[in-house]
């Protein structure tokens, strides 16, 4: 029997089942030697190559998000949810399973040119008939309902196109929809107002840095990884993995529910920034200008969303935020769904089904069959349906309202503000809801206990001379931070009124930081040195704001005018930030580095009325007045129904010696704005002077029946009438005066000198 026969193979060597068996022991052994030895090793934080997760993904791999992978070896069920999620998605590379339909030789049509959307041996290419160029998309943003793509710009930044793709229709769309914006607009897609650099990129990327030149007029902009990853809400990154667990984010760093909610605020939020410097753990108000319902077009004078507002202003102006609740009460962190379904309510009734607390606030406890006229199975018995109803975002986009207000179509019959009843009843009448709505709740329902400070703020938009104590009065019992804020903020065009500056000191030591801005504000405009008291308060938003309002008496080398300057230079690359800029030239007595500041925001925003004004009040005070007039007459025509753009046109005519050309700037302004006291004023100067002393005296009256209040005015009359001849009226006004200022000595010298001559 030779060598090779079973049985004495048999003899030698172990069976193949034992074979198995001991491979699959020494295997397990060399794993287990292994694992311990890459544990010690973690433990001593020894640098080893770290365990990434091997998964796949659609859209991203593991080059692109490193750090992020390392997290997914040990935390595997929240990163396969969170590469599912909208935050993962947030930017990404182009790819044909995306992109082929969009850049099949489709075309659209919009700001009077088309743009056609291709694809060739390069890429993706977008071409513009009108300026006959042609672009390579690099990157995309979305994926549901809308894709936006970016291009690049000259200055090594990028911009965003307004045309984006609508994933459900499978066609371009504008999301501008029939706004016309055309090259050398801020607005339009090629400006700076859609720089992907400034206006996007720290929400679209993790660890973002825009670095931009203002030198140069160029971007070197960075970031760790593209998308939200791990590390954007998980931190800070540390250096080295930590010494126990091999994480790159520290394990000890335990953050409250108000540090988690600020970091989702940072993107999640309209506001401007200061600095690129906001990480996990830090105050939002320390870094970023919280956008509030201060003026129109942004906000409903409720509070609800108007333009493109996102969740945190709204929250924060709500009882809901006031409360506490943050946005992981409901969003899962990961998926950034929600917790529970709002079909069924489940999710709302969580707490106003129990009267459940939330930061130690109960919740109050709602029975659904009664807080509701709507039928049990109908859309309207959906909390979200009333207190969060949608409205679009870049023209197809559905997103909801987190004001959480109730809906009040009395107020939307008074204000022409969108209710809930009629959003979904659109074959009904706003008068028949309010009338539905005082059926059903009665004539004085909760919704009631808010209408005057909705009243209020509108009001303020349309710059009403008396809503002044409604402001006032709604201020005082506003237990909102938020909403003190808006409503302090409201009153600086009487900020220099004591009654305003008197509120605004006492709001010095509010709690709310947003509040303690608005009073830095109103006291600087009427050079109060109270608001010294918060250039050193703990938040930059109030700071900022202090600073801002004492610039001209900030020392160049302080930290105050330091730290404005810096925030300013963050800002630098959009008109905004180069006006601030401008601003701070001037504090500081340097008229060249002004004009360079004001020729940048020019360029940059041509049709805006605000650049032509500022830089028109700036040549104004360098004796330019020929030419402040001639930006001014620019303004007009870029903005016609401003009436106080005509008002300070009329003030550089008189300036110029253009009376006939002033006096028509004035009743321009007063067909637009009647009670326009100030422009009425300076025309009843501007007629006496021109001889018609009739027109001038019957001004001064109308603008003494505006404002009851004011003494200069009656004073200024008696003073005309006095020198005219008219004593007995002079005389009269002269009382007036005295009756509104009874220490009066010069009025109290005419009427004393009126009533002898009167005789």
């Amino acid at each position: 029997m030779s060598e090779t026969e079973p049985s004495r193979v048999s003899s030698k060597k172990p069976s193949v089942k034992k074979w198995v068996v001991l491979i699959v022991v020494l295997g397990a052994l060399v794993g287990l030697g292994t694992m311990m030895k890459a544990w010690m090793e973690r433990r001593a934080g020894t640098g080893v190559q770290p365990a990434v997760f091997t998964g796949g993904s659609e859209h991203w791999d593991q080059n692109e998000v490193p750090v992020s992978m390392q997290c997914g070896a040990c935390h595997e069920k929240e990163f396969r949810q969170w590469a599912g999620s909208d935050h993962a998605w947030a930017f990404r590379k182009l790819g044909d399973q995306w992109e082929s339909e969009a850049f099949h030789n489709m075309k659209l049509s919009a700001h009077g040119s088309v743009l056609q959307f291709s694809t060739d041996g390069q890429g993706r290419t977008v071409h513009d008939g009108q300026a006959n160029t042609s672009w390579r998309a690099e990157w995309a943003t979305g994926r549901i309902p809308l894709v936006q793509y970016l291009v690049p710009a000259k200055d090594g930044g990028y911009h965003t196109l307004s045309a984006a793709w609508d994933v459900n229709r499978k066609e371009w769309f504008d999301i501008f929809g029939k706004e016309v914006r055309q090259p050398g607009d801020w607005g339009h897609w090629t400006g700076r107002g859609m720089n992907w650099n400034t206006q996007c990129a720290w929400c679209h990327m993790s660890l973002f840095h825009k670095n931009y030149d203002p030198v140069k007029d160029r971007y070197a902009s960075t970031w760790k990884e593209p998308g939200v990853t791990c590390i954007q809400c998980h931190g800070p990154l540390l250096d080295k993995p930590e010494a126990g667990t091999g994480c790159m984010i520290s394990t000890k760093n335990k953050l409250a529910p108000q540090q988690i909610h600020d970091n989702c605020a940072s993107c999640h939020a309209r506001r401007d920034e200061f600095d690129h410097d906001f990480a996990v753990g830090d105050r939002f108000d320390d870094h970023f200008q919280l956008v509030l319902p201060v003026q129109p077009g942004v906000f409903w004078p409720n509070g609800m969303q108007r333009d493109e507002d996102y969740c945190e202003t709204g929250l924060r102006l709500s009882r809901m935020g006031k409360a506490g609740v943050t946005c992981l009460d409901c969003h899962d962190p990961h998926t950034g769904t929600l917790k529970l379904p709002q079909e069924d309510n489940t999710l709302c009734m969580r707490c106003h089904g129990t009267g459940e607390a939330v930061n130690g606030v109960k919740a109050p406890v709602i029975d659904i069959s009664k807080h509701t006229p709507c039928p049990q199975s109908s859309m309207g018995a959906r909390c979200v349906e009333c207190h969060m109803p949608e409205s679009l975002y870049m023209a197809r986009d559905p997103r909801r309202d987190h004001s959480f207000n109730s809906p009040d179509p009395l107020l939307s019959v008074e204000l022409g503000i969108p209710n809930a009843c009629t959003m979904c009843h659109r074959d009904k009448s706003n008068e028949w809801a309010a009338e539905a709505v005082k059926k059903y709740y009665g004539p004085d329902p909760k919704m009631a206990k808010y209408r005057d400070r909705t009243r209020a703020v509108q009001h303020a938009y349309e710059g009403k001379e008396d809503v002044l104590p409604l402001l006032m009065e709604c201020f005082r019992k506003e237990e909102v931070g938020a909403w003190r804020a808006t409503l302090l903020d409201l009153m600086d065009s009487w900020a220099h009124e004591p009654a305003v500056q008197e509120l605004a000191a006492g709001a010095v030591n509010d709690p709310d930081a947003l509040t303690r801005a608005a009073a830095a504000k109103v006291m600087g405009r009427a050079n109060n040195p109270s608001a010294g008291k918060l250039l050193n308060d703990p938040l930059k938003v109030v700071r900022l704001q202090a600073e801002w309002a004492l610039r001209d008496s900030l020392p160049p080398d302080s930290p105050g005018m330091k730290e404005l300057t810096a925030a300013a230079l963050h800002q630098a690359d959009q008109p905004s930030g180069a006006m601030k800029l401008a601003q701070i030239a001037i504090s500081r007595k340097d008229a060249r580095a002004a004009e360079q500041w004001f020729a940048k925001a020019l360029k940059w925003d041509a049709t805006s009325s605000v650049v032509h004004r500022d830089y028109a009040v700036f040549l104004a005070s360098q004796g330019r007045s020929g030419e402040a007039v001639e930006q001014m007459r620019e303004a007009v025509r870029l903005a016609p129904r401003d009436a106080n753009l005509w008002y300070l046109l009329g003030l550089g005519q008189i300036e110029n010696n253009d009376e006939p050309g002033a006096l028509q700037s004035f009743d321009e302004a007063l067909k637009i704005e009647p009670a326009f006291i100030r422009a009425l004023f300076n025309r009843a100067l501007l007629n006496e002077k021109v001889g018609r002393l009739e027109q001038a005296i019957q001004d001064l009256e109308n603008c003494s029946s505006l404002d009851k209040e004011n003494p200069d005015i009656p004073f200024t009359l008696a003073v005309m009438l006095y020198r005219n001849g008219h004593y007995r009226d002079a005389a009269a006004a002269a009382a007036e005066t005295l009756r509104r200022e009874p220490r009066h000595a010069q009025a109290r010298q005419i009427l004393e000198s009126a009533s002898r001559h009167g005789k």
